[in-house]
């Protein structure tokens, strides 16, 4: 009997054996789990953080790639858009053309900030400014826009009589600079000059047919007086205001034909609803040849300048 309860307390002690190795097993295995999670946790985290850092390297910052395409944008139509400029001087005048055409396979938008389009300069051989086109000059303040089509142009002609403050500047060479001045190219800012042309020309001696001008009077009623050298002592004369003729062309004898210098004396009348509110009234002397009925030998007179 004895021995029987020798036998059963040992199989008992080793079944409690068993059980514990078991129970410390799965605590183990459990706790090997949660490593293993934690691991993979860890892991994925890690991915997700690579991945957003990765797509956010691809995005656009501002001011690089979205800026940089729509330089690349301007560039391209900045040089689809080419300008020429002609310089055509004469005895009393010289005439600026000058134009843009688009090359282009898609038309053009230009905005002008106010009604001045464009600016012209003139310099003599000392570097100093004689003429400028905008001074004395009014434009309205709305934004001009210009289109121009594939393949076609967009022209501009404007002229100088050789005058500075009153007097005819001295023959010789000079330079033109002729800037167009549009601030958006279909709707991109323009921040540079990318439309400019600067031309050399030799402006001529005076007048041959005509010297001494002289004008008196104000407001309409002027009196010009001088001498001419011209076929048979006649020539013309008009008035504009540089936008109409407000005199027609009106013949005056002089008191000798050429080759002598004969005088001459005329009134000149503009009624005060035709006179400018702003703007110069200038009177053109002119020749009419005898070859071809072309006109010749023109001299322009400022009579009064209104602001």
């Amino acid at each position: 009997m004895k021995k029987f309860l020798v036998i059963i307390m040992a199989m008992l002690f080793v079944a409690a054996g068993c059980a514990s190795s078991g129970e410390s097993k799965a605590n183990g295995n459990e706790e090997t789990e949660n490593v293993s999670s934690e691991e993979a946790t860890e892991e994925t985290n890690e991915e997700t953080k690579e991945k957003t850092e990765s797509e956010e390297s691809e995005e656009p910052k501002e001011g690089t790639k979205q800026d940089s395409a729509e330089e690349v944008d301007l560039q391209t139509l900045l040089e689809q858009v080419e300008m020429t400029a002609n310089v055509n001087p004469e005895t009393e005048k010289v005439t600026f053309d000058f134009s843009l055409k688009n090359n282009g396979e898609k038309g053009v938008n230009l905005n002008f900030s106010s009604g001045q389009q464009y600016e012209i300069i003139v310099k003599n051989e000392q570097g100093e400014e004689v003429y400028r086109y905008s001074e004395g000059k009014s434009f309205t303040e709305a934004v001009v826009s210009e289109e121009i089509k594939p393949s076609k142009e967009l022209t501009f002609t404007s002229s100088w009589n050789y005058d500075q403050d009153g007097d005819r500047v001295q023959p010789g060479t000079y330079s033109a600079e002729i800037t167009l001045l549009p601030m958006k190219m279909n709707g991109q800012t323009i921040e540079a000059k990318p439309f400019q042309v600067e031309k050399a020309f030799d402006i001529p001696s005076e007048n041959q047919a005509f010297r001494n001008v002289k004008v008196e009077g104000e407001k309409g009623q002027y009196t010009v007086s001088g001498e001419a050298r011209v076929f048979e002592g006649s020539f013309m004369y008009n008035v504009e205001d540089g936008h109409q003729v407000l005199v027609m062309d009106t013949p005056v004898q002089v008191s000798e034909g050429a080759p002598g210098w004969g005088k001459f004396e005329f009134n000149v009348e503009i009624s005060e609803d035709q006179l400018p509110t702003s703007g110069t009234l200038t009177l053109m002397l002119y020749e009419i040849s005898a070859k071809d009925g072309s006109v010749t030998n023109q001299k322009f007179v400022k009579l009064e300048t209104f602001k």
